[in-house]
């Protein structure tokens, strides 16, 4: 009997403890969120296939038939990220029973980086609830994706960052928090439309604003300033902020992966600059000839004795029009040693600079550009 209670009890016990962890795995469940794809041939929906569309997604139910189709031409799926249960099964459903194929996997959760920033948002939520918090998801066409989380107050602000299973935190300088705040006040992030834009390439932004004034969320896709200043004005303060005070390299790289899809100005230089001793200029992704001017006045910024590290170490592709313009810069009388990347390497040796001067690594760029043995 005694063998029999001891069962009971065992059996009791391990109900029991199925019972917690069923409850939790329950609740992590509810707070999932899902990528579904809806797909169909690799040139693009027939015609009754792109009738079906229509009737179930809400992006298309403004256009004719033959417009889904051309819309959708030579594309094999229609993709809808951060779905809630409810709204992953109802869509599933809905495809599933016009005759589509469905593939539906976990989105955001399975990068563990990811996992603790948005750990870091409830944190701060929950120990801070009137304090200011922003926070954008990204979602690359043809790039990892990853988020940034800016918590403002109380005591110090921070910006997290995470993308492919590393995440940095790092305090935003007052000054500079100060001046992002200037920048949102003139978007006003509550009342920020996030317009239901569509699109094949480019990048998808799924935004959230926690104020003490109100909560907003919205979505936008690939955001020109012109036709949505807001929309982009929020995610290139929260951007460039995160590019300002990042300082890790692999949160470097993940930032200037996004500025490709984020910049709509042909003008801007992809550029970061290091507050270091010697002075440290970093130029990233893609050089072209539509840059001159901003290459122009980055390079008149330089006084022509200061000694200068150039990091071009990310550094993929230039347009030979520019080649004049690194020669003529490296000539100056101040000492100027190049890191770099294989692609920066030949476009540098193509614009005339000695391959003495170009480097592997940051150290070796330091060291040479410290060795007051060496000419310029």
């Amino acid at each position: 009997m005694a063998e029999d209670t001891e069962d009971d009890e065992l059996k009791a016990k391990r109900w029991a403890w199925w019972l917690t962890v069923s409850e939790r795995l329950e609740e992590a469940s509810s707070r999932s969120v899902w990528r579904l794809r809806v797909l169909w041939g690799a040139k693009g929906p027939t015609q009754k296939e792109a009738a079906l569309l229509r009737q179930f997604i809400s992006e298309f139910k403004g256009m004719s038939i033959t417009e889904v189709g051309e819309w959708l031409a030579g594309t094999a799926w229609w993709e809808w990220r951060l779905l809630r249960n409810e709204e992953a099964r109802r869509l599933q459903q809905e495809a599933e029973a016009r005759g589509f194929r469905v593939e539906t996997v976990e989105d955001g959760l399975d990068d563990p980086a990811i996992a603790h920033v948005r750990s870091l948002l409830r944190a701060h939520r929950d120990a801070h609830s009137e304090a200011a918090r922003y926070w954008i998801s990204f979602h690359p066409s043809f790039h990892e994706g990853g988020c940034i989380l800016v918590t403002l107050g109380p005591g110090e602000s921070l910006v997290s960052v995470a993308s492919r299973a590393h995440h940095e935190t790092v305090p935003v300088p007052d000054e500079r928090g100060l001046r992002f705040l200037e920048e949102l006040a003139a978007i006003d992030p509550l009342g920020v439309p996030g317009e239901n834009q569509i699109g094949l390439d480019g990048i998808s932004l799924t935004c959230l604003v926690e104020e003490r004034q109100g909560r907003r969320e919205f979505s936008t896709w690939s955001p020109d300033p012109k036709q949505y200043p807001r929309e982009h004005g929020f995610v290139w303060a929260v951007y460039q902020l995160a590019m300002d005070a990042a300082r890790g390299p692999a949160t470097w790289r993940f930032l200037e992966e996004m500025f490709g899809y984020l910049n709509n100005n042909d003008e801007r230089l992809p550029v970061k600059h290091f507050d270091e001793v010697p002075r440290r200029i970093r130029l990233f992704g893609s050089l072209s000839s539509m840059k001159e001017k901003a290459l122009d006045t980055l390079f008149a910024s330089v006084s022509p004795d200061e000694p200068l590290l150039m990091d071009l170490s990310n550094l993929e592709r230039m347009g030979t029009l520019l080649y004049p313009r690194f020669a003529h810069f490296h000539a100056r009388p101040g000492r100027t040693a190049w890191w770099v990347s294989a692609p920066a390497a030949r476009h540098l040796l193509g614009a005339g600079i000695p391959r003495s001067h170009l480097h592997d690594t940051l150290e070796a760029a330091r060291a040479a550009l410290l060795d007051t043995s060496r000419g310029g």
